[in-house]
């Protein structure tokens, strides 16, 4: 070949690994070949830190929970989850003693329903609503196995950048949300309202983590102690015959 002569035919992709060279060599600030091709930046660690990765599930997962409320509220409980899938679940939690709390099951259609065990009380809600008084999280009740697996409560739909161990995006209400990972691993995250900080979540170890919400003063330890394969799939959660409606989706949130 020529020195200084290029065949025909192959400027767009010595242009193409031109901008890939730029890209490994330079870091290129957002840290994506995507961004500068006009795409959303993208890796395949961080791609998933807002999905629960499909080997999380079938699985039956037992934790035992901490929380923490106004005036120093204090209580103590179990909270078994049965993870059928990403947007499908079962939760239960249980005092000391074995006692039902409440039940909250999502199935396969988006459709939620919340048993309270105490008062006798059931209702139906949405996968988007929200339960302020549940002692686990003030979160889109689709998101809670997230938040326990170690997730992203949400997922990015604008904004979305990512470094060489921090992301940042805004939700689909306009909210930012700023994590931190290392080797693949989420590690904190936060969820801002302008510049405020308005809830937390940081990994205490591998099987737990520590979620605080400012406004409501509530905060969550949690310890996973028990996961095994859900081997039979889940029976339809029967709502019992002395329970009554109530209307419990809840938007001080």
């Amino acid at each position: 070949m020529t020195p200084g002569v290029r065949p025909k035919g192959r400027c767009a992709c010595e242009l193409l690994g031109l901008v890939i060279l730029c890209t490994l060599s330079l870091g290129c600030a957002s840290g994506s070949l995507g961004e500068l091709l006009g795409n959303p930046p993208s890796s395949p660690g961080s791609a998933e830190m807002w999905q629960i990765p499909p080997e999380a599930y079938p699985t039956q997962r037992l934790y035992r929970i901490r929380y923490q409320g106004p005036d120093d509220e204090r209580a103590g409980f179990k909270l078994t989850l049965y993870l059928v899938g990403e947007r499908q679940y079962r939760m239960l939690a249980a005092d000391g003693l074995g006692r039902k709390l409440w039940s909250l099951d999502l199935d396969a259609t988006g459709n939620a329903t919340w048993l309270d065990h105490r008062n006798r009380e059931f209702c139906h809600l949405g996968p988007a609503d929200r339960l302020g008084f549940l002692p686990i999280a003030r979160l889109p009740l689709v998101a809670l196995p997230r938040l326990l697996l170690g997730r992203m409560p949400t997922e990015p739909k604008a904004n979305l950048e990512i470094f060489d161990t921090h992301l940042t995006f805004l939700d689909a209400e306009g909210q930012r949300w700023n994590g931190s990972f290392r080797s693949d691993e989420l590690q904190w995250w936060s969820q801002l309202e302008g510049d405020e900080s308005i809830a937390w979540w940081r990994r205490e170890d591998d099987q737990g983590g520590t979620y605080a919400h400012r406004s409501s003063q509530q905060q969550l330890r949690w310890k996973e102690v028990v996961r095994e394969t859900l081997t039979a799939p889940l029976e339809p959660l029967e709502i019992p015959r002395r329970f009554s409606e109530s209307f419990c989706t809840a938007d001080d949130v």
